[in-house]
């Protein structure tokens, strides 16, 4: 069977950096045509070191990382819109701990990103060129995907399908009514949601990712592949599960969503997903609702339907998934 040719969008801290490494390490389902970066997370500038280290670990120096948009298209020039979510803390030590260091824990990166060239036109650039229909993996602020759509819409031609993770329901984080990828860059998800209903989009909401997780277990077992990429599994999801039992505690202690790797375990697997609705869904731009993803699960809605929204996952199948494909490092070359 043909691998499924991938791009990823990443504002990369712990999370994006466990989905890339899981999509590098499915050699024999995916291949991996480059990685964007975003501002999110962290300032783009940063998502872009950190994604270049990412390749670095994995030895796949030969795929080309593009730095993208370094703030969101509208968002930051109202000042009114205010994220209203802890992102760090001190614990009883005195260690600071958040969801995502500045830089991850690996030595810097020798390779550059790609010189004179945005991530928007390299999209459109690979995309028009490309002979087979690609498959577009965004998991921070869609900004890089919303301003190439917005200068070439024929991309959609050359577009398999889109898999982002954001949004939510029943679960925020960002503010009361958002979660931070869409919250980030609302008018960006607005105009990327928009397409939905032209090529297939599926949205891996908070409330299936907060289902996708690790567990000190997992990361006792990561430990043990003795190599770098092991032990840096490891330490990110020890890191993640201490952000989350001190700043957002989930309804298990001592587990945190590796969220954007769920957006790799469906494409491997969409049994991963144990419910999907096919849906109308709109974003809030600006005021109280900032972000907010409206979801249209009206039966006799009329409005036409652009998301396959996920709702809950199959933990235990996340958790084996994931770790199994991290084990694969012990036979990279």
């Amino acid at each position: 069977m043909a691998k499924r040719k991938l791009i990823f969008d990443v504002d990369t801290g712990s999370d994006d950096a466990l989905a890339l490494m899981s999509a590098l390490l499915s050699e024999n389902e995916f291949e991996v045509l480059g990685v964007c970066t975003v501002s999110g997370n962290r300032d783009v500038d940063n998502t872009t070191e950190n994604t270049l280290r990412v390749i670095e670990l994995l030895h796949k120096e030969h795929i080309p990382v593009i730095k993208g948009a370094s703030r969101p298209l509208i968002a930051k020039l109202d000042y009114t819109r205010h994220i209203n979510q802890q992102l760090e803390t001190v614990d009883e030590n005195g260690e600071i701990i958040s969801y995502h260091a500045e830089y991850l824990p690996l030595p810097a990166a020798k390779i550059k990103p790609l010189e004179k060239v945005h991530a928007a036109s390299w999209y459109i650039q690979t995309l028009l060129n490309s002979e087979e229909k690609i498959t577009l993996v965004l998991t921070g602020p869609l900004t890089n995907f919303a301003l190439a759509y917005r200068t070439a819409p024929e991309i959609l031609d050359h577009i398999a399908e889109i898999v982002i993770m954001g949004g939510g329901k029943n679960q925020t984080n960002s503010t009361s009514a958002s979660e931070f990828n869409i919250f980030f860059d609302p008018e960006a998800a607005f105009i990327t949601l928009s397409v939905g209903s032209k090529v297939p989009l599926t949205m891996m909401m908070l409330d299936a990712t907060h289902q996708a997780y690790l567990t000190y277990e997992d990361a006792a077992r990561l430990r043990k592949l003795n190599n770098a990429i092991g032990e840096f599994a490891a330490v990110e999801t020890e890191s993640r599960i201490k952000a989350y039992n001190l700043l957002q505690p989930l309804g298990k202690k001592d587990i945190a969503p590796i969220h954007d790797a769920l957006c790799v375990m469906y494409l491997l697997d969409p049994t991963v997903i144990t419910k999907k609705e096919f849906l109308h869904v709109d974003v809030v731009c600006g005021g109280i609702a900032n972000g907010q993803t409206l979801i249209d699960n009206r039966r006799a809605s009329q409005a036409i339907k652009n998301v396959h929204v996920c709702y809950s996952t199959d933990s235990d199948k996340f958790r084996e998934m994931l770790v199994s494909i991290l084990e694969k490092s012990n036979y990279l070359h």
